[in-house]
């Protein structure tokens, strides 16, 4: 998505935004959580299901666990992000 403006991105499908991600340090945050989650992407299916490994949960801005592999229901994402956003 580098480049590309916000508007060029909004046209996109979110499913496509992901997929180019996949491979690269993302952050998430669930629905009803204050947590982000920063890792690598590592896979997502056609349900916006979120395979992410290396992870680490943020609350408050300061660590709390790391996860070596998580795996996040699509219908609990509140909004995911490139790291180099956060």
């Amino acid at each position: 998505m580098a480049g590309q403006s916000v508007q060029e991105a909004v046209n996109k499908r979110p499913l496509l935004v992901l997929r180019s991600m996949i491979g690269k340090n993302v952050f998430l945050r669930l629905k009803n959580d204050h947590s982000i989650y920063k890792g690598k992407l590592l896979n997502v299916d056609a349900q916006m299901n979120i395979i992410m490994g290396g992870t680490m949960e943020y609350e408050g801005g300061k660590e709390v666990v790391n996860f070596d592999l998580i795996l996040v229901r699509g219908s609990n994402v509140l909004f995911v992000g490139k790291a180099d956003d956060l």
